[in-house]
Order: C-alpha cells, then sequence, then structure tokens
C-alpha cells in the first residue's frame, strides 16, 4: 500500500514519561496506622508494591475505614505471592466490603463473611460473588502463613486491623460450582455459535480491515494533493461498501476548513484555527459520513452512538442500548493512544465539531479519525488470525517478540514415498514460547496469514509511531503479564504501541472493534461476545467437527490432559444430530417403533378376553386398558406396551399424547438439542400408531360384550362371575386423578 510519507505521523520522542522512582508510597504512608507499617519490617518492601495499587490505596480506599485492612493484605500478598497482578484480589475484596458495610452490616467487626458472601451471590447464584470469595480466601490464607511467623504480642497488635475469618463452607463452594457450571453452559453454547462461523469470522476481519486501508489510503491521497497545492478542503472520497452493495461517501476536513466552513454555527471551535503551527500531522485530518447511515460500515454506528473518537454522550438510551445489545463496556474506546482513540487534542477538537454539525442544515455528526481505528483493526486482526491458525492463548500471544530467541526457522518431517524414508520438509517460520503450565519453549507454526497480519501491523506501528523498529521494553512493567519471570531483560514485543506494551483489555477490545456487528448468534439469537479465548474454543470445535482426531487437538492446543481437550471440543448440537441422526433412526426402527407395524383388532380383542380370564378386571391407562393387572415394568410408556389395549371411546386422551410430544419436538428443536428431538419423534410415532389401531377398532365396532358374553365365552364359574363386572361398567370406573380431585 503505497502511502506518502510526508503525511505520516510523526515519531514520538520515547514512551510514557519515565517512572519515577517511587511508587507512590510517601503519599500512603500518613494514611495507614503505625502498627500495619511496622508489621513488614522489610526494607523496601512497601515500595516494591505495584505502583497502580498503591495510588488506588491512597485515592480511592483512602476514605473506606477498610484502608489498614486492604493494605496489610495487599503489603503480604505482594511480597509473599511473586504474583504479576496484585490488584484483582484486592479490588474485588474492595467492591465486595463496599456492598456490605453499612448496608447489611453495620461495621468490620459484625461482617459474617459466609453469610455475606452467601448473599452477594444473590438468588439465582451470580458470577459477581466469584472474584470476592476468591480474594477474600487467597489473601486470608497468606495473611495466615504470615501471622504464623510472628511474635505473638505483634499478631495481637494487628487483630484490628484483621477482616473476620471465612469459613469456605460447603453452601459456599456450592454456589461458586453453580455459578461455574452455568458459565461453562453458556461458553459452551457461545462456542458452539462461534464454531458455526469460524471461517466467515476469519474472513470478515480480513475483509474490514481491507476496507479500512482503503478509506486509508484515499484520505492519504487527498491530503498529499493538499499539501501540494492541488486540493482544497473539504474533498469527498468514495468507495464500495463492505458488500459492495451500495458506495458510501466522505468528507476529507482538517481543523482549519471545519472551523471556516462552520463558524456561522459554532463559535467553540474558533479558538483552533490558528493555534497549532506545528507542522501538518495525518490526525489532523478527520471525515465526515455524507448521507444516510449506511448498513455496511459497521463502526460507524458505534461512533454514531458515543462509543468512538471523543464523544461524550455515553448515557444515552440509544447508547446503552446499543452497547448493551452487543456487549461492550461502558468505556469501549478508552485503551492506549492511538488504537481507537486520537489523541486528546484532536478527540476535542471531534467534540467540538460534532456539536457544531448539529447545528448545520443536511450535515453529518458522524465525524472519526480513521488511523486509530486502522491501528486497533490490525491489532484485532493480528490476534485473530494467530490464535485461528495456531489455537494459541492470549498469554502466548503476549510473549511473541522480534528477537532470535522467539523467531526462527525449521522444518517439519515429511515422508518421501519415492525414497520410502523420512526427508526434511521446506523451510518454515515457527515462534518458540512459553505454553501453560510449561517450563520449556514449545513450536508454533507461523502460517501465512500469520506473516501477513504481523506484517501489516509492524508497518503500521512504524508508520504512526514513527519508530523504525520496535522497542525493547521489560516485561516486568505489565501487571498482565503472567510469563514475566521468563522474559528477565528487554525485548522487542510485537504486541506494543507507541513504546508501551499493549495490555489484554486492549487486545480484546480491538478484536472486539474488528468484528463489532458480527453474524455470530447464541440460542436466545443474542450475538456473542467474541472473546480471545472463546476464539480457542471455536478452532478446537472445528476441528472435532472435521474428524480431525481427539489426539493431534490435544497436541495443537498444548493441553497436557485430553479430557480437558475433550470439553474444548465438544461437538455442537448440531454437528451431534448429523452424527447420530442417521443411527437413532434406524435404533428406532430394530426398537420397533415402526408406525406401520399395527396389530388387527382381533389381536387386541383377543388379548382383553386373556386378561379378563386371568384377573377379571383391566387396568386403566391413558387412551385405553391394561392387560397386565401386576406392577408396570415400563411406566409412562403404554404406547410401546404389548400389553396396552386402546379405547376408541377414550380417543380424546391419545390425542393429547400426540399434541403433547409434538409440542416437546417444536421447544427441542428451539434449543437444538437435537437428541431429545429424536425421543419425542419415537413417541410421537408411538401414539400415532395407538390412533391408527383406534381407527380400526372403530371401524369394526367392537363394543364391550356384556358380563354374561364374557362369562360364557372365557369359561369362566359362577365365582368368576361375581368378581367380573361387564365391560361397560368398568369403563366408568373413577380414576385416580378424580379420586384425588373429590
Amino acid at each position: 500500500m503505497a502511502v506518502p510519507t510526508q503525511t505520516l505521523v510523526p515519531a514520538r520522542t520515547g514512551p510514557r514519561a519515565h517512572q519515577a522512582s517511587s511508587n507512590g508510597w510517601e503519599q500512603l504512608r500518613p494514611q495507614l496506622h503505625p502498627v500495619v507499617i511496622q508489621a513488614i519490617p522489610e526494607p523496601g518492601v512497601w515500595q516494591a508494591l505495584d505502583p497502580e495499587l498503591v495510588n488506588w490505596l491512597s485515592n480511592t480506599v483512602a476514605k473506606y475505614p477498610w484502608l489498614n485492612h486492604l493494605a496489610l493484605l495487599a503489603v503480604v500478598y505482594g511480597s509473599r505471592s511473586g504474583a504479576a497482578n496484585q490488584v484483582s484480589h484486592v479490588l474485588a475484596l474492595h467492591s465486595f466490603l463496599r456492598w456490605a458495610i453499612p448496608d447489611h452490616y453495620a461495621d468490620i467487626g459484625a461482617l459474617l463473611p459466609e453469610q455475606a458472601l452467601a448473599a452477594y451471590f444473590g438468588d439465582p447464584p451470580q458470577p459477581r460473588g466469584q472474584m470476592p470469595l476468591a480474594g477474600y480466601s487467597t489473601l486470608q490464607l497468606y495473611l495466615q502463613r504470615f501471622l504464623e511467623s510472628v511474635a505473638p504480642e505483634q499478631r495481637r497488635a494487628l487483630v484490628p486491623f484483621l477482616l473476620p475469618t471465612l469459613v469456605n463452607s460447603q453452601r459456599l463452594r456450592r454456589l461458586r460450582a453453580e455459578v461455574e457450571a452455568t458459565s461453562r453452559r453458556a461458553r459452551k453454547q457461545q462456542a458452539f455459535a462461534v464454531v458455526r462461523r469460524l471461517p466467515e469470522l476469519v474472513a470478515l476481519g480480513r475483509r474490514r480491515y481491507r476496507w479500512l486501508a482503503e478509506l486509508e489510503q484515499q484520505m492519504q491521497q487527498v491530503a498529499q494533493s493538499v499539501q501540494l497545492g492541488q486540493t482544497r478542503l473539504p474533498a469527498l472520497i468514495s468507495l464500495p461498501g463492505l458488500e459492495e452493495r451500495s458506495r458510501v461517501t466522505f468528507r476529507v476536513w482538517d481543523r482549519a476548513s471545519w472551523v471556516q466552513a462552520h463558524a456561522a454555527y459554532s463559535h467553540s471551535t474558533r479558538w483552533v484555527a490558528n493555534k497549532d503551527d506545528r507542522p501538518q500531522r495525518t490526525e489532523k485530518y478527520f471525515l465526515q459520513l455524507v448521507g444516510d447511515l449506511p448498513e455496511e460500515a459497521w463502526f460507524l454506528r458505534a461512533v454514531a452512538n458515543g462509543l468512538l473518537q471523543g464523544t461524550t454522550n455515553t448515557h444515552t438510551p440509544e447508547n446503552q442500548r446499543y452497547r448493551q445489545a452487543w456487549h461492550l463496556p461502558v468505556h469501549f474506546a478508552k485503551i492506549e493512544p492511538g488504537l481507537l482513540t486520537p489523541r486528546r487534542s484532536v478527540a476535542g477538537f471531534l467534540y467540538f465539531a460534532r456539536r457544531a454539525a448539529a447545528g448545520t442544515p443536511d450535515d453529518s455528526a458522524i465525524l472519526f479519525c480513521v488511523e486509530p481505528l486502522l491501528a486497533a483493526a490490525a491489532v484485532g486482526l493480528f490476534a485473530l488470525v494467530a490464535i485461528v491458525s495456531t489455537g494459541m492463548r492470549v498469554g502466548e500471544l503476549l510473549q511473541v517478540t522480534l528477537d532470535r530467541e522467539c523467531m526462527e526457522q525449521g522444518s517439519l518431517p515429511q515422508f518421501d514415498d519415492a525414497a520410502g524414508t523420512w526427508v526434511a520438509g521446506p523451510k518454515q517460520l515457527y515462534w518458540k514460547l512459553y505454553p501453560k503450565g510449561r517450563e520449556q519453549r514449545e513450536r508454533y507454526l507461523v502460517t501465512a496469514h500469520m506473516t501477513e497480519a504481523l506484517l501489516i501491523l509492524l508497518d503500521l506501528h512504524q508508520r504512526y509511531c514513527g519508530e523504525a523498529q520496535l522497542k525493547s521494553l521489560a516485561s516486568r512493567r505489565r501487571r498482565d503479564f503472567r510469563h514475566a519471570r521468563r522474559f528477565p531483560g528487554q525485548y522487542r514485543f510485537v504486541l506494543q504501541w507507541q513504546g508501551q506494551h499493549l495490555s489484554q483489555q486492549a487486545i480484546q477490545r480491538c478484536l472486539g472493534f474488528l468484528l463489532l456487528e458480527h453474524v455470530c448468534r447464541d440460542l436466545d439469537g443474542q450475538p456473542v461476545p467474541i472473546a480471545p479465548h472463546l476464539l480457542r474454543h471455536a478452532v478446537a470445535g472445528w476441528l472435532r467437527n472435521q474428524g480431525i482426531p481427539l489426539e493431534e487437538i490435544m497436541v495443537l492446543l498444548k493441553h497436557v490432559n485430553i479430557a480437558v481437550t475433550d470439553y474444548y471440543s465438544q461437538p455442537s448440537p448440531e454437528e451431534l444430530h448429523r452424527q447420530l441422526g442417521p443411527a437413532l433412526t434406524a435404533l428406532a426402527g430394530l426398537a420397533g417403533i415402526d408406525p406401520a407395524s399395527l396389530r388387527s383388532p382381533a389381536e387386541i380383542q383377543a388379548l382383553a378376553h386373556g386378561a379378563l380370564k386371568r384377573y377379571g378386571a383391566l387396568r386403566r391407562t391413558p387412551g385405553g386398558n391394561c392387560a397386565v393387572f401386576t406392577p408396570c415394568e415400563v411406566q409412562f410408556q403404554c404406547a410401546t406396551c404389548p400389553h396396552y389395549i386402546p379405547d376408541p371411546a377414550r380417543r380424546a386422551e391419545v390425542q393429547a399424547q400426540v399434541t403433547h410430544h409434538a409440542q416437546a419436538i417444536q421447544l427441542f428443536g428451539e434449543l437444538q438439542d437435537y437428541l431429545l428431538v429424536e425421543v419425542q419423534r419415537a413417541h410421537l410415532r408411538d401414539w400415532q400408531r395407538i390412533e391408527q389401531e383406534m381407527e380400526a377398532l372403530a371401524a369394526v365396532q367392537l363394543a364391550a360384550p356384556p358380563a354374561s358374553a364374557v362369562l360364557q365365552d372365557l369359561g369362566l364359574d359362577d365365582l368368576g362371575g361375581m368378581l367380573l363386572e361387564h365391560l361397560d361398567q368398568i369403563r366408568s370406573l373413577p380414576t385416580p386423578e378424580d379420586l384425588n380431585h373429590d
């Protein structure tokens, strides 16, 4: 993609202002009790805490009565666990305490942790209770070990700053298990939805990036023409929509041309007309949609609803409906500068520009900078292609660097049929990364699409950040990087932007932007929130549906236990029905549930006479009678029982059974539970067969004979005649439902 270099973003002089050696401990110290400070006498322990954690304690928790409690837990956990993320457990516990005190408990001393956490889960249990339960248990465990190591007098002094002891009871374990089971079911349904559309999802991401790249290229060409004096702003650019059903048109503006064109409608933007005398930058150009909002440009609806590019109307009803429909966080675009959001000055100008456009006749208020969106799409495309091509975790993707120990060329052995031996295959590029729970690097094959996405990302990083190559960064600065201990020095991490590591949250939001308004829907018809780990599940399920052996999927996903692979890659209900449907149909035929297997009226009559001779009475069942007067061995399966005697006078009961099973088939079909659909179809065929037998019985007018005729036909004596009532009276016997009703 040829882009004029004179309009590129100049290089930043470096990363964010270099952090001072202090972590903010000097600001926190005066707010803590001396006993808590003296509890950790080792030098430098407080100063080694995560600066984000210390800043949060100083500015957020300081106004609550549990500041000393959480500070003690934080320093003990941070100094003894060695965890990269020191914030999550303490943050979850703080949220729980804000709910519990004083609304539900007067103070910390009155807190009953087990009872409070059970109430915090809610009824039915909600996921919000998992994090505080895990945080409370983990922090309490480390604190208990710490208290066992200190002197008794110091332990007594710390008692006022200790949270009440939590007993992880069976009740809490059950609540957590219910939440986890519900979450697993939901994740499975979401994975099934993505499996069905996985190739389409990747193609959608690639197509959207190319569309944004074409839009940016046209804007750069306009910028070059403006600098050469060949074009005046505003200028129009146009390109086909994503599906090429229509064309989408934009105006290209810079700050000065916008202020000049809208001076009569807004005075708030005049101050920027001559404010910036520095060389012109690409980010000074922005686009404005011309005409109605098209259906094909997915991100324009996010801009219109205030989720991108410096908008502030994030609490309007339209915005909330859109955000909830697509499972977007409130601050969807607020991540690293240059990804989704332009620099602050440009974002502020766009805010004023939208206000001016709102008062301009026939002027769209959908304005945006395309470069941050293109950068976010490149990051999302790289994550999408890498995860789908290898099935890797996002923690493994964060390890990718341009260093020699990560990148290597190798070849896989392949069998030469002519020579009858194994030979080295063609040279291929591999990433050598640490899988979860492994101590050694393992190979991840880099496909052609992964190489393409990597080169796109590197090219944009060079153009927008102005750096010839990626910077060497220290992994210890990354709070969410679980493999920091394996990267002790400086590395050229691929997922960086403007001298900073990209967080997992940033990658998630870039991926969410690229696949916004995607095609994957769950059983309720709701959009599936695409996450990196969900893509990993979908890869396993898609490979399983293609017939790939479970052992090979296990190797690809770098699993140690094949049971985990089996859980990841369980076939979807549709695929299971496709595989098992013919077998179930054949089994139904072998089981004798063919509707054509009808009994003749003579056979049914002989069955009734034989039962009367043996027992002297018939037991009432739905739609007929039973020829066995003993405990039933096939309860609720009367339609398949050879001893069932249908009664044409009670045909309405059989029709009710037919209606019931027909409705069950429709219900389970909507739920995509095709196994139960087959079971209900078998029951429906049985009752339909009973209907046909009733028609045959009614056609021959098989009426119940009087008791004398039965006695004479069956040869019963007078004692049997006394016990037997004629069949007309048997029909009028009350049912168990009638007796219960009375």
